[in-house]
């Protein structure tokens, strides 16, 4: 029997690489949609080894009936890694400019915690000029982002903190870049990747499938007496059945 493997990003070493699939559970819930009708969810929970260096990962994707999925669509990219609990960005969402040297500094983030913080240092480099801010100091960056509102002033803070350590780490000063401060290194940094590049995104989403359900029941303020489909949430009747 053929292993099963996915291309996956490893939390641990930072290498993307085939990852073999260890254990794999899915569970599926029919909810009646109208009397002859019912929409399938399902939840997949999949556990994976690195190739690289044997870490572990759970992951969790899913899919419902009522989404059009095309052929090669990848569930992974809106898939959530469930352990191990240390926070990283959803790389499928950032520019290959971008994501490229933000991975550079996961792999190095359990090797090297001062080379880790000069690579997100570099991250916010890449930021600058992926918005079109490419001349002055990074400090002189920051400001031009802040003025061109691509950044409010609280994820300026957190770019200036980031780009702080970033300076020491490069200029050799005597701070010991402990697992902790590279952890909340980490942390500042994707608070700023979603908001300039994810939360963007999710909220053209949310507006899209506001506008389709408006055109489906008309105006928002239209007062109409026809049936609505319910959503999980309203629905009182539900099974889920065993997938084998």
């Amino acid at each position: 029997m053929k292993e099963e493997k996915v291309i996956l990003l490893c939390p641990y070493c930072g290498n993307t690489a085939p990852m073999k699939l260890l254990n794999n559970y899915q569970k599926d819930t029919y909810v009646p949609i109208t009397f002859d009708e019912e929409a399938q969810f399902v939840d997949i929970f999949q556990v994976f080894g690195c190739p690289v260096c044997d870490g572990y990962q759970l992951v969790y994707t899913h899919w419902n009936s009522e989404e059009g999925f095309y052929e090669d669509t990848n569930l992974y990219e809106n898939g959530e890694i469930l352990f191990p609990s240390f926070e990283v960005v959803n790389l499928y969402k950032l520019p290959k400019i971008i994501k490229d040297a933000y991975e550079s500094a996961l792999k190095v983030r359990n090797i090297d915690n001062a080379i880790c913080a000069i690579a997100l240092r570099r991250t916010l480099e890449r930021v600058c000029k992926d918005n079109g801010v490419v001349n002055g100091k990074l400090h002189q960056k920051l400001n031009q982002l802040q003025q061109k509102g691509i950044l409010p002033p609280l994820m300026g803070d957190l770019f200036k903190v980031i780009k702080d350590f970033g300076n020491m780490a490069a200029h050799g000063d005597d701070v010991i870049f402990d697992k902790s401060l590279i952890d909340g290194m980490f942390r500042f940094t994707n608070k700023i990747l979603e908001y300039v590049y994810i939360l963007p995104q999710e909220m053209n989403q949310a507006r899209i499938e506001l506008e389709l359900l408006a055109g489906e029941e008309g105006p928002i303020n239209e007062k109409e007496d026809k049936p609505k489909r319910k959503s999980i949430s309203q629905t009182d009747e539900y099974k889920e059945r065993d997938p084998s």
